[in-house]
């Protein structure tokens, strides 16, 4: 059962189920109690890509103030007085919430945060400061004596610290760059997630995810359209154009087999073109969807319309279901159910279309 599934059977909301799978609630429940929680590197159920998580970590450094050089106090934005610095962004990457054990984790490149019941020490006694170099790792009385010296000392602010913790023989690992352009290439590498390329550079690469329209073709939000497609994505990527510079344009399939050539995102695959030659080329692979294989269709299968000519046309003409009770049996309207009968759509259906010969003598 899904989250939502869950929150709908027991009442609950889905935050709070949330938060009760992911061990933010109800700790000793399930063991977890003192244990870090991170989003375990996925993001609504699909595996994190490292341009994701470089964008992730950009952002939290980004709110970290760092102009006044290596060795001194790093505090985090938007802090007032000396307080800890939070971010909500930092309990997926790390699971704390605490600035300071985000800049931590991060700097020294852990997977997540140390455990709860080990604290970081601030050698510079001042909460907001997220500089690797201040953070010590230690107990919760050394922390409390840490607080009791500030104290007796009449220190309310930072003091210098004369010896910084050294940074590992790679140095701190802080995320930096443009946060549109990492934003962008995000993106990207999370849309190529979802397309199979497994195949090789010229086989089709079908879309994996579950999102997808009526027609079957991959969709997600891209370049502020909500259901931009996947094929025309991809097309757009390859040109290095924006998505919305495609206007009107049609993007073809020139798949060479036919079990994914409407799911295929292969720019190979892909020719842009005009909606004739798009119809075209459906109708010369057979793709084009006709009868109940159409999504308007689906309501009626070519069985009900096959049955409905019969009775209709192999009844002697005095015999004959009217047209209205017909279309009203099948929850259509009398002029198309007029031209079912007639054979003037859904001809693939089968039965007769008109009277027979024999029929005509009876009537």
């Amino acid at each position: 059962m899904t989250q939502t599934e869950v929150a709908a059977a027991l009442g609950a909301t889905l935050s709070r189920i949330n938060q009760l799978v992911n061990g933010r609630t109800y700790k000793h429940l399930h063991g977890t109690a003192g244990m870090r929680v991170t989003d375990g590197g996925e993001r609504y159920g699909i595996a994190e890509t490292p341009e994701r998580r470089k964008c992730r970590e950009a952002r939290f450094w980004d709110r970290v103030d760092r102009s006044a050089g290596v060795n001194v106090c790093w505090p985090f934005k938007g802090v007032k007085g000396n307080r800890y610095g939070t971010t909500a962004a930092g309990q997926g990457m790390t699971g704390s919430v605490s600035a300071h054990v985000v800049a931590f984790t991060l700097a020294n490149g852990l997977q997540q945060a140390l455990p709860s019941s080990t604290l970081l020490r601030h050698l510079c006694d001042y909460k907001p400061c997220c500089n690797p170099a201040h953070l010590l790792p230690g107990t919760k009385s050394e922390n409390n004596r840490d607080t009791w010296v500030a104290r007796k000392e009449g220190r309310a602010g930072a003091k210098e610290v004369t010896e910084p913790i050294v940074p590992p023989s790679g140095g701190w690992q802080i995320a930096t760059g443009d946060l549109a352009e990492l934003d962008r290439e995000a993106r990207v590498s999370e849309f190529w997630s979802r397309v199979d390329r497994g195949g090789g550079d010229d086989a089709c690469w079908p879309w994996t995810a579950k999102t997808r329209n009526h027609f079957g073709y991959g969709q997600l939000r891209w370049e502020g359209v909500q259901a931009a497609l996947a094929h025309r994505i991809a097309y757009a990527l390859s040109q290095e154009v924006a998505y919305k510079e495609l206007g009107s344009v049609v993007i073809r399939h020139t798949c060479p087999e036919e079990t994914y050539r409407n799911n295929c995102n292969n720019p190979r695959h892909l020719r842009a073109g005009s909606q004739a030659e798009n119809i075209a080329d459906k109708a010369l692979h057979g793709t084009q969807p006709r009868g109940e294989r159409h999504p308007m269709g689906r309501r009626f299968p070519d069985a009900l319309i096959r049955e409905m000519r019969i009775r209709f046309w192999t009844a002697p003409a005095d015999q004959r279901p009217t047209i209205t009770a017909l279309a009203q049996e099948a929850g259509t309207s009398i002029a198309v159910m007029s031209r079912w009968l007639r054979g003037e759509h859904r001809t693939d259906a089968g039965g007769p279309i008109t009277a027979t010969p024999d029929d005509a003598q009876r009537g």
